[in-house]
């Protein structure tokens, strides 16, 4: 069960259930509640009065009735629920209409979480109403800003499950345009720009209001260098170079000065196989920061493709003096030891590398074999 449906499913404890007795007789209109059917009541809307005298004369329907409602919202799964959705229907041909009215009432005065199980419990009645759906999510996103101001790792879980409503809807009606506006701000807030862009571009072909629509395109002009960034990353992570290149170099007139964005661009040619213009943008990145120990394995990387032996176990020697520990740093080192024939040398970094990463196959391998040599010499 996930987080967001268990911490509703937990307001169960929330419900009391009362049983009729052998002589009691409960009728809603046409509709006559058998005494083997517990009738769910709100705990605090309950107590003292339904347990004094007769309890069938004591029984206030209309709390069952919410009691009802309470427990769709809280606990779909509960058996004899189609019974007692016939009790609402007998009681009220138009309980959707008070259920919402409630719901947006009790989220309108701050209790979100109690306008939040009504509101499950309609979807429950009527899963196709997109408004209550959207209303929901939006009980779903404020939970979730709530635990993520108050360092609550549920409230990323609840962001999701308002997103994942969100795409329900838009899968739904594709014209949905606050369903749009919503999804393309928690893309954003999870830094999947691209997506923000795309939704929100989506949202502009729908929506009518000139004042969210001037909103949205001041919101895609802000996330545009983010787009350009992700986009260049996705190409980089499939090999294409040229592509991923094109993306950041648009970035390098405002961020030139970024190391991550150079060491980006050094990966770019480097995957070109254009060595000279990779080692250009490696220096400028060691510059900005030198304790960063990517950027020395990537400049040492390519020396030694190069067959600069000497020259990559400088650049190794410098980035373990100033970072701290990185095990591909002893490692790549290693492997220039090996190539100088320095098996002392290279087994002493191989097994610093082993030590501070036993995980990575490589090492593992590049140990194993080293040892063996060593032993047979």
């Amino acid at each position: 069960m996930d987080i967001v449906n268990k911490y509703f499913k937990e307001n169960h404890k929330n419900i009391t259930f009362l049983e009729l007795k052998d002589s009691a007789l409960v009728k809603i209109k046409n509709f006559t509640i058998n005494k083997d059917l517990p009738l769910p009541i709100i705990t605090d809307n309950l107590i003292e009065e339904i347990y004094q005298g007769n309890l069938e004369n004591e029984i206030n329907l209309s709390q069952i009735i919410d009691g009802i409602i309470y427990l769709l919202g809280v606990d779909s799964d509960f058996p004899n629920l189609d019974r007692y959705v016939e009790i609402l229907n007998s009681y009220n041909p138009n309980i959707n209409a008070y259920i919402y009215n409630v719901a947006i009432k009790k989220i309108s005065e701050g209790d979100i979480e109690f306008g939040g199980i009504f509101l499950r419990a309609l979807i429950y009645l009527d899963s196709k109403n997109l408004n209550v759906r959207f209303n929901y999510a939006l009980v779903l996103e404020e939970m979730g800003r709530k635990y993520i101001e108050s360092n609550d790792e549920k409230g990323e879980e609840f962001l999701t499950a308002s997103t994942n409503e969100l795409e329900s809807i838009v899968e739904m009606d594709e014209k949905y345009s606050l369903a749009y506006y919503k999804l393309g701000f928690h893309h954003k807030y999870f830094e999947q720009y691209i997506k923000a862009k795309l939704t929100w571009n989506k949202f502009l072909t729908v929506d009518k209001d000139e004042n969210r629509l001037q909103e949205i395109r001041e919101e895609i002009d802000l996330i545009d260098d983010n787009v350009k960034f992700e986009t260049g990353l996705t190409y980089l992570t499939y090999n294409e170079f040229g592509k991923a290149l094109d993306s950041f170099l648009k970035l390098l007139p405002r961020y030139g000065d970024e190391w991550n964005v150079l060491y980006l661009l050094a990966m770019c040619y480097k995957g070109l196989s254009e060595s000279d213009k990779a080692i250009e943008y490696l220096h400028k990145a060691i510059e900005i920061n030198d304790e960063e120990p990517d950027l020395y394995n990537e400049l040492g990387i390519i020396n030694f493709l190069d067959g600069k032996i000497i020259e990559a176990i400088g650049i190794f020697n410098e980035g373990i003096e100033k970072t701290d520990h990185d095990y591909k740093l002893y490692f790549n080192r290693g492997l220039g030891y090996i190539q100088l024939g320095e098996y002392n040398l290279a087994l002493k970094d191989v097994k610093m590398a082993y030590e501070l990463n036993p995980k990575d196959e490589n090492v593992v391998n590049q140990l194993k074999e080293l040892e063996d040599l060593m032993s047979s010499i």
